[in-house]
């Protein structure tokens, strides 16, 4: 029964089942509590975030502790190459994520998503603090757990790296519901799911969607970089700047064994 197909997928969906099971009934009891106020969105965002992280967790744990008997324990070693890595990550992240929503913005994609519209309207509607807190910090911590270091590692385990890379990257895109988010996310999951398999460890995923959110969030809230967001010749210039330079530093991941 085991090695069936239903069983796989079984195992690769109910964790996300559980996640959002969770976060919606804390979202619930936090809009009786905060109210529904766009200003209490992202407070709300995040906590539902901190709920879900010990019930992910346990499934990570345990699917960690089934590999660590087989493979054996991996430590964290803090020499340059550890560094070098988390640099890369970071880098890999925040360029690629800015080339990525640049191009979306050049397109009419935005205009015409009204789901799009409405989420970020309230995503920046409650004070910068929550967003660095909740999408710089809490959320990446909760998603890479769930989409990288459980969804990724079980499709990885049951039908391989490359439907892993891809079907991870999907499933991460479409839990993003609108098409805006969808595209952004699924090429950002690309990017952290790569960057786990050739590294081993989840907390460089982790650091590259907190330099994706966090370029985001600076943007936005400071109007860096706002030249880059229009189709001009500076802006389009930027944008190719920032893809083949993040694509280059994913170069160097994919060269190590």
């Amino acid at each position: 029964m085991k090695t069936t197909g239903a069983y796989k997928i079984w195992r690769i969906v109910y964790p996300i089942g559980i996640y959002y099971v969770v976060s919606s009934i804390a979202y619930f009891f936090l809009t009786l509590l905060l109210g529904a106020g766009e200003e209490s969105y992202m407070l709300r965002q995040m906590l539902c975030a901190v709920a879900t992280i010990p019930f992910v967790w346990m499934h990570y744990g345990q699917d960690r502790a089934a590999r660590e008997i087989v493979y054996g324990r991996r430590g964290i070693r803090p020499d340059a190459r550890f560094f070098c890595t988390v640099a890369g990550s970071l880098f890999a992240g925040a360029s690629l994520g800015m080339a990525v929503n640049n191009v979306i913005v050049m397109t009419p994609l935005i205009e015409t998503s009204a789901g799009f519209q409405s989420a970020n309207q309230a995503f920046f509607a409650g004070g910068v603090v929550f967003e660095l807190l909740g999408s710089c910090l809490v959320i990446p911590i909760a998603e890479e757990l769930l989409f990288r270091g459980v969804v990724y590692k079980r499709l990885k385990l049951y039908f391989g790296v490359t439907p892993a890379l891809i079907g991870s990257a999907l499933i991460f895109g479409i839990m993003h519901v609108n098409l805006v988010q969808f595209l952004y996310a699924a090429v950002i999951g690309l990017l952290l799911a790569f960057v786990l398999e050739k590294t081993g460890k989840l907390s460089m995923a982790v650091f590259g969607h907190i330099a994706a959110n966090l370029v985001a969030v600076l943007r936005t809230e400071t109007g860096w970089l706002e030249f880059s967001f229009y189709p001009t010749v500076n802006g389009i210039l930027f944008t190719v700047v920032m893809a083949v330079a993040g694509i280059a530093v994913v170069s160097l991941f994919y060269r190590r064994k």
